[in-house]
């Protein structure tokens, strides 16, 4: 091993998926792929599962959001906020900034939550967004900035609609992370099958190969 293949090996960890295994798994059928660092096998979450969870996920931060700028708002008809009150009420640029403010909190507490121990999306799908190269959580910080710049990415619902298409349990433009199926029979405890499709591809491409006799 050369000194520059781990630092090879963990650029392509981080900027793309890694190939099947030529596995599916034995309850969904879906194909089992490995993470680039750890050898360990995982399922992607499928495409509208994962959708619905997200759209979950952004209910959630809306209706709390919500709620809070409505209290804040009751509260500076009353003038019980002081100075800030009075600073809302002469000025609409105060009176935005304060309700993008409790936006923007909301939203990067929520994602510290979803990076730390999981969102309510996550529970009720059953799936949870890790790093595709060690299967690892983000973590609350990185959690919570993952969540704070989607709220700048009119893009990512684009994205997120594609991804039900296609099949892809992909959790975000960033191609370093993914939703796994906690459902499926890999996290439950099921080895995986092989894959019938590959095993055709495989015996094809070995046909192609041979010498026309």
């Amino acid at each position: 091993m050369t000194a520059a293949e781990p630092i090879e090996r963990a650029i392509m960890s981080r900027s793309t998926p890694p190939s099947t295994t030529g596995l599916i798994d034995a309850a969904n059928g879906r194909p089992v792929r490995r993470h680039a660092d750890t050898g360990v096998h995982y399922v992607r979450k499928a495409g509208w599962p994962h959708f619905w969870g997200r759209t979950l996920d952004a209910l959630v931060v809306m209706v709390v959001a919500g709620v809070l700028m409505g209290a804040v708002n009751a509260a500076n008809q009353d003038l019980a906020l002081g100075r800030l009150s009075m600073a809302m009420f002469s000025s609409t640029g105060v009176y935005a900034a304060v309700m993008a403010a409790i936006w923007f909190v909301v939203v990067f507490a929520y994602g510290m939550v979803w990076g730390s121990v999981g969102s309510l999306g996550d529970a009720v799908c059953g799936m949870r967004s890790v790093r595709i190269s060690n299967g690892k959580r983000s973590g609350a910080w990185l959690g919570g900035w993952r969540a704070f710049c989607w709220s700048f990415a009119p893009l990512y619902l684009v994205l997120s609609v594609a991804a039900i298409f296609n099949g892809s349990g992909g959790d975000s433009f960033d191609t370093s992370f993914t939703a796994i199926d906690l459902r499926s029979g890999l996290a439950q405890g099921q080895a995986p099958v092989p894959d019938p499709a590959a095993a055709a591809q495989s015996t094809e491409v070995t046909r192609q190969r041979l010498p026309n006799l």
